[in-house]
């Protein structure tokens, strides 16, 4: 164990129940274990997942919630038992904390399918006690889940990249994704952009499908080669079987599946990465006249966490960041709902919590 290791709490903003503001919060950690690392943080990214959560809106929260699972910072303390990370050394952590390592899934790579996977918050280990996020001074977690950061990136730009890169990397790596493939991307956000910006480097023809001419130009500074506006008849037409692979990184309430669906060659697969809060409405003769294939994919293993952070360092792909002071994590979760972020909005934990007495206080699973 480190002699930097604390047992003090750990600082954080948690919401404390649905609708609440983050408010200051501290929290006494789980006890460091052999093969555990404590890192402390330098930046979070928020994720539109961190306001689904602290909302409920998938109604599945369980409060308090420390969100945050785009984190950035620097060893702090290690378990007797790893090797592999250095005290200061820059690291990453991102939607899970743990996993098996046993079952078929954990086995073949899959390791955020684990049933019995650890989210990095919202999410209790087998003990009982809930898992807290980055929205906070430090975290603790098996070392598995533990990121070595490339030089090449940026702290700021590389957080994102640990939910929203490896979410939209990922199933271009499932389903086998070549510079020979045409790639459309639905939505240019947090998510999509980092899809445009993998396709481009992989050396894809790359459309971007969004709602409205607001965004072509942004488009095409990402590098993308096309652009449809799905409100235009015209638009959507001339690209009717334009793309082998659709990558659906938007959720909108006015999302029309079948006009999406009518951009996909023969054969081709669409891939949804989008966690709307109500059903999605997909018509199966879409799929069936064209025998499109329909795949969903959630976040990504550990290899393959690895092998985005590779890709990102050597095409030096990082997510297009703007940065609040963690004080300030309130108004930045209001932007994000309001749709500002251009493109991801990055919490800078650096500059401290600003709070010495917290309004609550968690240990052995207990709000006290």
């Amino acid at each position: 164990m480190s002699a930097s290791h604390t047992s003090a709490p750990f600082k954080a903003f948690a919401a404390l129940q649905k609708g609440g503001q983050l408010v200051p919060f501290e929290y006494v950690p789980r006890a460091l274990g052999d093969h555990d690392v404590e890192v402390k943080i330098t930046h979070c990214g928020i994720c539109a997942s961190d306001l689904h959560q602290v909302e409920d809106g998938w109604k599945m929260s369980q409060y308090p919630i420390v969100p945050g699972h785009e984190i950035i910072g620097n060893v702090s303390a290690v378990g007797k038992a790893v090797h592999e990370f250095k005290i200061g050394q820059r690291v990453g952590v991102g939607t899970m904390v743990s996993s098996c390592w046993t079952c078929k899934k954990c086995q073949r790579g899959d390791q955020q399918q684990c049933p019995k996977g650890v989210w990095t918050y919202n999410k209790r280990y087998e003990d009982g006690n809930l898992a807290f996020g980055g929205y906070a001074s430090h975290i603790r977690l098996e070392a598995k889940w533990v990121f070595e950061i490339p030089e090449a990136l940026s702290s700021a730009g590389a957080a994102p990249l640990l939910c929203a890169g490896i979410t939209t990397f990922e199933p271009f790596l499932l389903h086998n994704i070549t510079a020979k493939h045409r790639v459309g991307v639905v939505g240019l956000g947090g998510l999509g952009h980092l899809g445009v910006k993998w396709a481009v480097a992989l050396g894809c023809h790359t459309t971007v499908v969004s709602h409205s001419e607001s965004k072509r130009d942004e488009a095409k500074k990402l590098g993308a080669h096309s652009y449809v506006n799905t409100h235009s008849k015209e638009q959507l037409t001339a690209a009717a079987g334009s793309v082998d692979f659709l990558l659906i990184t938007a959720n909108g309430i006015d999302m029309n599946y079948r006009d999406l669906l009518s951009l996909v060659d023969s054969h081709g697969v669409a891939c949804n990465v989008a966690a709307p809060e109500e059903p999605m409405k997909i018509p199966a003769f879409a799929l069936l006249m064209n025998s499109i294939s329909l795949s969903g994919s959630i976040t990504g293993g550990v290899e393959s966490t690895k092998k985005m952070l590779a890709f990102a360092a050597k095409h030096k792909i990082e997510a297009d960041v703007q940065i609040f002071p963690i004080q300030q994590a309130n108004e930045a979760l209001k932007g994000l709902k309001e749709g500002k972020p251009r493109f991801r909005y990055v919490l800078d934990i650096t500059t401290g919590f600003g709070f010495e007495k917290a309004n609550a206080h968690y240990e052995n699973g207990k709000l006290l």
